[in-house]
């Protein structure tokens, strides 16, 4: 349930708002819904934004043809625009699961 509550408010807040509420999104919903274990936490936030970041990203990728994806991953010397994709599904979903973890944290310290 977390994970579906983290995807979509996650994906309203970043159409509306900066990308850093991928972090607060994940902290809010785990402190105030808690999970079992600390583990079950950052793996929700991980992948709930991993799941959003990487469908935005294919979207983007497709939309464009590839196009605005290569020529980015040619800035960071990334051979293709898959790789890039791969690499921002892997940040944001640490993002999203550091946030988790801390914010089921948070919640224990309360």
């Amino acid at each position: 349930m977390n994970l579906i509550i983290i995807i979509i408010v996650a994906a309203i807040c970043q159409y509306f708002g900066p990308w850093w509420t991928a972090a607060l999104i994940p902290f809010i919903t785990l402190a105030w819904q808690p999970t079992a274990t600390s583990f079950k936490a950052f793996a929700t936030g991980f992948v709930a934004i991993a799941i959003l970041w990487f469908g935005y990203g294919l979207y983007l990728h497709t939309s464009s043809e590839g196009a605005m994806s290569n020529r980015i991953a040619q800035i960071f010397s990334l051979p293709n625009g898959f790789l890039l994709l791969a690499v921002t599904t892997l940040v944001g979903g640490l993002v999203g699961g550091f946030a988790g973890l801390s914010g089921h944290l948070a919640r224990k310290i309360w």
